[in-house]
């Protein structure tokens, strides 16, 4: 016996639809009118990884899908005969809610592509016109220092604090006043 049983041509009522099947293939025509072009092409596009997938025009605002199984065993030719209609809808769906929301769409595109261009150029830097009175704002704080920013580290009880800034160089040396009381500070 062989395997190549084929399954008859089914049409729906209003002759939109038409599909035959073979263990191996499956063949579904489509009206334009009812899928336009495009959602068919993406419909088919989501099965070219366990199928070859024909698209071919059979008529005036007709076209067939043609799926044959990648790997040597024949596939569910019903099931994917059904999860290509359901896949049209899908893609059908997306392009209304596409076709919708297009100028939202546009919207966010041209804000994301526009914060995408950086920081600006040379010559956008030296067509700024900066006065005086702006030339040394600082709005994010990038020319505070770090002691100034976060404040200095303080000292853990027994440790000694580590020497500032301002006094990293000098030492304590008594003064002729203070030597002469013996090393008392007078007030």
């Amino acid at each position: 016996m062989s395997s190549t049983r084929e399954t008859p041509a089914r049409t729906e009522p209003s002759g939109q639809l038409s599909v035959s099947a073979t263990p191996h293939v499956v063949e579904i025509e489509f009206d334009e009118q009812l899928y336009p072009k495009d959602v068919i092409y993406g419909a088919a596009y989501v099965f070219i990884d366990r199928c070859y997938v024909h698209l071919d025009r059979v008529g005036e605002g007709r076209i067939k899908v043609t799926l044959r199984a990648k790997r040597g065993t024949p596939e569910l030719t019903d099931a994917l005969a059904g999860e290509l209609q359901n896949e049209l809808l899908a893609q059908a769906w997306r392009q209304e809610i596409a076709s919708q929301n297009r100028q939202l769409i546009e919207t966010i595109t041209a804000r994301a592509l526009g914060g995408a261009a950086g920081p600006p150029g040379l010559d956008e830097l030296l067509a700024m016109d900066i006065g005086d009175d702006t030339a040394f704002d600082d709005p994010l704080g990038i020319a505070m220092s770090w002691e100034d920013k976060y404040g200095k580290k303080k000292a853990k009880p027994g440790e000694a604090a580590e020497p500032s800034a301002d006094t990293a160089g000098s030492t304590q040396a008594a003064t002729p006043s203070t030597a002469a009381d013996g090393g008392r500070e007078t007030t």
